[in-house]
């Protein structure tokens, strides 16, 4: 795993000094890949005519340690790649292009993607079983294409300058941001999805003139033989579509092809030539993982490890234990404390890059910092809740459904003033939590419904967060990359996937879980597991957003993955005769942190230090009174505002580490 950074110009003045900025803004990048570096610039003498190149590298060795070393040229030069990331299916790829007459250097998945851009150019993208973003400049063509996997495991920051005659790209919104170029002004559409969402939704970013690569999408840049260069915004690998062939299987049948799906899956993502474990929450998912990994390699040398709390409300350590002791693999564990927390946070939330407003990033990060004393790569559970239906949210959409039909959504305001008075608790997903949440969705209708219920501060509240100023330019649209296109408002983005997703004769819940996938895992999960790992040095896997095993999830009738309020019923049904009983039919439980107690408890200091009147004067975005008000009722224990709380305090240290950027 690794970070890519650079840009390309036709303007000249981009390159001033083009070796020390492109340095620069690649070392912004050594946590994600402490072991090498390079440069690489094409500076023409008719640069103004065809443009020049800078293309920069960091480098985590996981395959082929001594070779791959980037950026990677082909035989004669002519053309260049910076990748992040890993192809399962390199080794595949390799032979047909050793057939196509090809001829390798080395043993890496880089120089596949070279030689498959020379056989393939973009079409080699949909061909491609992994996790990347990368960057090719070819000089003949003089173009550039900045791609993204189709998940969106791997983040891409593209920065939009002089109308288009500059890009410039990286893997964190950081390195873009170090190029002289880039103007630290935050976006508002951008602030406006982290309230809403907990994470800023592709392809904004929080700064102004700087988007993100939607998942599956890449960017081509060209400059013509005369007129200005072009830029092309097209999908190179669009959502998974559900393999048809199993449409005719039995039940049985559908659960031996699942079980042969992961069994592959988890075996490809074993290629490592480093030390490799796997994250063990004690969650149907991550023990599922672990199975697999038992039955390909000896259980004795897998390492598992799992992060649990104190506060036993919130502490799965237990399950994991359970399952590693089945399994008879090498457990390791380590309880997160408040006085552990209150240590790292204002570490961690000034190395966070881009703010991402879910506090499971806390012990996200604590659990790839432990991994990464004994291993290099870990395996995860991600994807399973979304592409087999894991959260609560799917069995409240019938409910809600119900509640519209019998017109009790009709008087949502009356029940939402009611909820508002029920005594507030701040344990784990409690009951007043969860009604409130549930009666605040019903103002919603399709898939900003989801996004209200799993999400951050309702779109109505955000006025008691952005100052007035901040709140009408929220009506402009933003400016997209593409000309004469505007960036969609929020809810209006939700609702264009959710019926993009919707297919004839299936359910709403296929199309949901294409919407949690686009925008909750897409944008959300993956990048936290990203940056919580990459500030590690680790990189992480995840076996069940292999293509195969999604394909046959999309395939799946709804009744075997949801009947009533039993979740993900088919991946309970393959663990039974693999994993304890209580770990099968255990409900499910997120990786959850206690915050709301700790901002009024040991971060009490952190949260008002933070959130003071004085500091806040400085972000002229914000509505001052608003959030003091959220302060004073979330430390009176009058109100659970620990979403909003959590994403103001990762906003505020954000712009305190852009403005000390720009000032080195």
């Amino acid at each position: 795993m690794c970070g890519i950074a650079g840009w390309v110009s036709t303007l000249p003045t981009r390159f001033a000094d083009a070796d020390r900025t492109l340095t620069r803004m690649r070392d912004r990048l050594t946590h994600r890949g402490p072991d090498d570096a390079g440069n690489f610039l094409d500076l023409p003498e008719n640069l103004a005519k065809i443009g020049g190149a800078a293309l920069g590298f960091r480098r985590l060795s996981i395959i082929d340690l001594a070779g791959g070393h980037q950026p990677m040229t082909n035989e004669d030069g002519t053309v260049w790649i910076v990748f992040n990331g890993e192809i399962y299916n390199h080794m595949e790829l390799r032979q047909e292009l050793l057939a196509a007459g090809h001829v390798f250097a080395n043993h890496s998945d880089t120089e596949v993607l070279l030689h498959g851009w020379e056989q393939w150019q973009e079409a080699l993208l949909p061909r491609l079983n992994g996790m990347f973003d990368l960057g090719v400049w070819d000089q003949n063509r003089r173009e550039l294409l900045l791609a993204r996997d189709r998940h969106g495991k791997k983040p891409l920051f593209v920065g939009v300058l002089d109308g288009g005659r500059t890009l410039v790209f990286g893997s964190e919104l950081s390195a873009v941001a170090a190029h002289p170029a880039v103007q630290p002004e935050v976006d508002i559409h951008g602030l406006a999805s982290l309230f809403t969402f907990d994470y800023v939704a592709s392809p904004r970013s929080l700064l102004r003139h700087v988007h993100t690569l939607e998942p599956g999408q890449f960017w081509r840049w060209q400059v013509p033989t005369h007129g200005a260069p072009t830029l092309q915004v097209d999908t190179c690998a669009g959502p998974t579509r559900p393999d048809e062939r199993l449409a005719h299987l039995t039940d049985p049948e559908l659960l031996h092809e699942l079980d042969q799906r992961l069994h592959a899956a988890v075996d490809r993502r074993l290629m490592a030539d480093v030390p490799l474990g796997i994250f063990l929450s004690g969650g149907i998912d991550s023990s599922l993982v672990a199975a697999y990994a038992a039955r390909l390699r000896k259980p004795g040398d897998l390492d598992t490890f799992s992060i649990g709390f104190a506060d036993k409300r919130f502490d799965e350590s237990s399950h994991a234990r359970t399952v590693a002791q089945f399994l008879g693999t090498r457990h390791h564990e380590r309880i997160l404390t408040p006085e552990a927390a209150l240590a790292a946070l204002p570490g961690l939330l000034s190395r966070m890059d881009q703010p991402l407003a879910d506090p499971s990033i806390l012990p996200t990060w604590f659990l790839a910092q432990f991994a990464r004393e004994r291993v290099t790569v870990a395996l995860g559970g991600d994807g399973g809740d979304e592409w087999f239906l894991g959260y609560p949210t799917f069995f409240a959409h019938d409910v809600g459904r119900l509640c519209d039909l019998l017109g009790i959504t009709k008087v949502q305001p009356v029940l939402q003033a009611v909820a508002q008075r029920l005594p507030t608790s701040h344990g784990y997903m409690s009951l007043d939590f969860q009604i409130k949440r549930f009666i605040g969705g019903l103002g919603h209708e399709g898939g900003m419904r989801h996004i209200t219920w799993i999400g951050g501060v309702a779109t109505q509240a955000l006025p008691q967060l952005l100052a007035p100023d901040a709140l009408r330019a929220l009506e402009q649209p933003r400016p997209s990359a593409m000309a004469g296109h505007h960036d969609a408002q929020l809810a209006d983005q939700v609702q264009d996937v959710w019926r993009q997703w919707r297919r004839a004769g299936r359910d709403d819940m296929d199309a949901l879980a294409g919407l949690y996938a686009r925008f909750y895992l897409g944008d959300g999960v993956l990048q936290k597991v990203d940056r919580a790992s990459m500030l590690n040095s680790l990189e992480v896997r995840a076996p069940l957003l292999d293509p195969a095993v999604v394909e046959l999830a999309r395939a799946l009738p709804t009744r075997l993955k949801l009947r009533g309020r039993e979740t993900k019923r088919i991946l309970r049904i393959l663990a039974e005769k693999q994993l304890p009983a209580e770990i099968v039919r255990r409900p499910k439980r997120g990786f959850a942190v206690p915050i709301g107690q700790w901002l009024r408890g040991p971060l009490r200091g952190f949260l008002t230090d933070a959130l003071a009147p004085a500091r806040l004067e400085r972000l002229p975005y914000l509505n001052a009174v608003g959030v003091q008000q959220l302060v004073r009722e979330h430390l009176d224990g009058r109100a659970d505002h620990r979403k909003p709380l959590w994403a103001l305090l990762c906003l505020t240290n954000w712009t305190d580490r852009l403005a000390e950027a720009q000032r080195d």
